[in-house]
């Protein structure tokens, strides 16, 4: 199972690259496709990397990961809910809409972005994890306590 946490994190990390490249795409494509230029960055985030968070949860669990690692796994998969709610009740609070945009909405949307790039760096922590994991059989460093020596 530590391999398959290894593999499946490995996954996820670089499928928030890809979410970043696809997010990219629907921003300065925008213009030749219109709306649709976002789709792959949508069908990514809400079923790919989903997916792939919720098998990190079973494999982290699985492989006996200790309860840091499973809930580092849990709050990734809950951030992918964080990313959708932030246009919901962003849209909610201040009227906007993709047909309808004002200025505070698109201040409050833009949270998505900063919330982005905590998944990313959550994946990566992960990757981390799951390598040590592999590796030496705990996902943690150990913490060692090495004596000083004394200053004369």
């Amino acid at each position: 199972m530590r391999k398959a946490l290894l593999i499946v994190s490995s996954l996820l990390f670089l499928d928030t690259i890809v979410q970043l490249y696809l997010a990219g795409f629907g921003t300065f494509g925008g213009k030749l496709l219109g709306d649709a230029s976002f789709d792959p960055h949508t069908i990514n985030g809400q079923i790919v990397m989903r997916s792939l968070a919720l098998l990190a949860i079973l494999f982290a669990a699985l492989a006996k990961s200790g309860k840091s690692t499973i809930w580092l796994t849990v709050g990734i998969f809950l951030l992918t809910y964080v990313q959708l709610a932030v246009f919901i009740v962003g849209g909610i609070l201040t009227g906007g809409s993709r047909e309808n945009p004002n200025l505070p909405g698109a201040w409050a949307v833009s949270v998505h972005a900063v919330s982005g790039l905590l998944i990313i760096f959550s994946t990566y922590w992960l990757f981390l994890r799951a390598r040590r994991l592999d590796r030496t059989g705990s996902a943690v460093m150990a913490k060692t306590q090495e004596s000083l020596p004394a200053s004369s």
